[in-house]
């Protein structure tokens, strides 16, 4: 009984080629909206104090500037960027605070570049006395729709600030969310925002103000975002979705600029085109219905009493590699490890996607879709083992 429940509010959910809404959508979403916890918000923290009490300057602009080392010590030849930062997992990921007054930029990084291009700095002890503090910009939740109402749009993404505990000036960057669930434990992406008090005025870096146009629900660049992958694989690029909602019919003007490449979020099938753009593949985003186009049939069938998926003649399909895509009709995941029965896929083989959540990894048994035919794909387009394009 509860599975069959589960197919008649999952079998549209995922994506779609109409701007309609899928079926139960909009009642979940209202759910979701209702059960906001305010109370999961940290209480503020103390302000860290820098500066030179004798400085007569005024803070005219506060910036965050982020540094990506292979190691947790650094030289001068290494630059922090204002530049949205990709990393992985295995790397250290520092934020250091810009302050900006008179003609001068204060920042102990260990070299500065802003816009592109190099600058001079002075360190933070004799920048203008001032207080300094941090916060997290992240969503308020983990499930959004563009199909709402009578035709699509791009819906606002809410996003608020959460307070960090930092008793330095800079600090090391942490993308696990807040005000979601926590899917990643350490990886996926987070944004940004500094404060400076001096004296009775407040500056502070771009913040939930900074929205990017109408053909978006998110943010600017201008608010600094980091990107931690668990390493350079197309199941590692994936996981830099991780903490972003799952936007029902996610979308953009033209690839370069779609919801998924500036990481607000996405549906289960711009999830999977992620991974492989992020990997150098010219592959655009689509809904479920266009990945046959895209990817190479290597086999499918239906789940069994016992968990395990036949094809038509009654055989177990093949557990095939981690990366290969599951499709069910109107939703899909990727295969990331052979659970249950080594070798044949079952519904105890986990699967990363999103779905009505931040995309997560679980068991195809609890993917909502397991009662489903599947297919299971592969790109044809080949990707690099390890190899990605450059980070933006």
């Amino acid at each position: 009984m509860h599975r069959a429940a589960s197919i008649v509010l999952f079998v549209a959910a995922c994506s779609s080629p109409s701007n309609a809404a899928p079926a139960g959508r909009a009642s979940s979403l209202e759910m979701e909206r209702a059960n906001a916890r305010t109370d999961r918000v940290p209480h503020a923290t103390a302000a860290i104090e820098i500066g030179d009490a004798t400085a007569t300057a005024t803070i005219t602009r506060v910036r965050i500037a982020v540094l990506v080392t292979d190691a947790a010590s650094v030289t001068s030849s290494v630059s922090a960027s204002d530049r949205p930062a990709y990393a992985r997992a295995d790397q250290h990921v520092t934020l250091y605070p810009v302050i900006e007054a008179g003609r001068a930029i204060y920042s102990d990084a260990p070299a500065l570049t802003l816009a592109g291009k190099q600058v001079t700095t002075k360190p933070l002890s004799q920048a203008p006395r001032a207080k300094l503090s941090w916060n997290r910009v992240e969503p308020t939740s983990n499930n959004i729709s563009n199909g709402d109402g009578p035709t699509f749009h791009y819906e606002t993404i809410a996003y608020a600030t959460t307070p960090i505990e930092a008793s330095t000036a800079a600090i090391v960057a942490d993308v696990r969310p807040t005000l979601t669930p926590d899917h990643g434990n350490g990886v996926g992406t987070m944004r940004y925002e500094l404060v400076a008090t001096q004296g009775a005025t407040t500056i502070a870096s771009p913040g939930i103000e900074a929205r990017r146009g109408r053909a978006s629900g998110g943010l600017t660049d201008a608010v600094t975002r980091v990107t931690i992958r668990k390493d350079d694989t197309y199941l590692g690029y994936l996981t830099e979705m991780f903490n972003q909602p799952y936007i029902w019919a996610s979308a953009g003007p033209t690839a370069k600029s779609h919801q998924s490449e500036h990481l607000e979020g996405s549906d289960c099938a711009d999830f999977v085109v992620y991974g492989a753009r992020r990997m150098g593949a010219d592959i655009p985003y689509m809904w479920t219905g266009g990945l046959p186009t895209v990817t190479k049939l290597l086999g499918g069938g239906t789940r069994s009493e016992d968990g395990v998926y036949r094809d038509a003649k009654g055989n177990p399909v093949p557990y095939t590699v981690a990366g290969d895509m599951v499709l069910f009709p109107r939703h899909v995941g990727v295969l990331v490890e052979d659970r249950g029965t080594i070798g044949i896929l079952d519904d105890q083989d986990l699967m990363m996607h999103t779905l009505f959540d931040s995309p997560k990894t679980e068991p195809i048994a609890d993917s909502g879709y397991a009662d489903r035919p599947l297919e299971v794909r592969r790109f044809k387009a080949k990707l690099p083992a390890t190899k990605s394009v450059a980070d933006r």
